[in-house]
């Protein structure tokens, strides 16, 4: 038989490739015992509470206004700098006019010493750390090339800082083409 006892009084099941009925019920049997187990430690471990101040009454009162009205601050303030944020980005590709070769979706951008656009994908990857971005431009025989640029955006700004260089970094500010 494939079972047998263990010091501790369980009975084993040694590895096999097929297990009988009577197998496959102990098998699940403990399989859910532990399960069990973990659930409940996970449960204990949420309820426990560790207060960070020992004493009783503090704990009983709660914040006192002054502390409601810095939390009240803190939080307004993390508020209105998450609508900015969301406003400067709303406006950097807002009322852009979307150029389409071959299936694909690109911006333009403008301030460059040449047309350069952008995969309207990889334009929402830039964020506020520089990096490498595929850039496409036209030649005189109406071909797409390639080139790998710097950009990145700063918060406060709805430009994009681009670096034509990836070893020397020089960033110049430039925008996408209103429609």
């Amino acid at each position: 038989m494939a079972s047998g006892n263990t010091q501790d009084g369980q009975n084993t099941i040694k590895s096999q490739e097929t297990y009988t009925d009577e197998q496959k019920n102990e098998i699940m049997r403990r399989l859910n015992e532990q399960r069990l187990v973990r659930q409940k430690e996970k449960q204990e471990q949420k309820e426990q509470i560790i207060p960070l101040d020992t004493d009783i009454e503090i704990q009983k009162k709660g914040y006192d206004k002054n502390e409601k009205r810095e939390i009240m601050r803190r939080l307004n303030e993390q508020r209105l700098s998450q609508q900015h944020y969301r406003e400067i980005k709303k406006r950097r590709t807002e009322n852009k006019k979307i150029y389409i070769f071959s299936n694909k979706e690109y911006y333009k951008f403008k301030n460059l010493e040449r047309e350069y656009y952008i995969l309207i994908e990889d334009f929402k990857k830039i964020s506020g750390r520089a990096s490498i971005v595929t850039l496409f431009y036209k030649t005189l025989s109406n071909e797409f090339k390639k080139k790998d640029i710097l950009a990145q955006i700063k918060v406060y700004s709805d430009k994009v800082f681009v670096s034509n260089d990836v070893i020397r970094i020089k960033f110049q500010e430039c925008y996408l083409e209103n429609a």
